[in-house]
């Protein structure tokens, strides 16, 4: 049975690694200080400086399991998003890290309710016959 919303493998504790080069607005690759930090592609990563200046994006390629590399990034679509609405660039040392989003929460809230509906008829056929 497969769901209708993707839902990420997520990082437990949301450990962080710092960017290795200067990320401009345009770029899609990021390069990291240590890609262990990341889960398996595609998967969701938020770079940032502050509660205040942020950009979250899909990844769809990790260079390796881990070690310093680059992940191959999405700035835009709907699981993109930013402090400012658009893509911004970052100067290298700004935080990488995979933490619960939005996205997170409104994939497993569309899965229940998704489950929920094919369960009702099997519900109602126990309970009613």
């Amino acid at each position: 049975m497969t769901l209708a919303s993707v839902m990420y493998p997520l990082k437990d504790g949301s450990p962080k690694a710092l960017t290795t080069a200067d990320i401009t607005d345009t770029d899609t690759q990021l390069y990291v200080s240590e890609l262990s930090v990341l889960p398996a592609a595609p998967n969701l990563l938020i770079i940032y400086t502050s509660p205040t200046v942020w950009e979250r994006c899909k990844y769809t390629l990790k260079q390796s399991a881990s070690g310093a590399g680059y992940v191959n990034i999405i700035r835009s679509g709907d699981e993109w998003a930013s402090s400012t609405g658009s893509a911004q660039s970052f100067a290298t040392g700004a935080k990488v890290a995979r933490n619960v989003f939005k996205p997170d929460f409104d994939a497993l809230q569309a899965n229940v309710t998704e489950l929920e509906g094919r369960m009702d008829p099997i519900v109602a056929s126990l309970i009613f016959g």
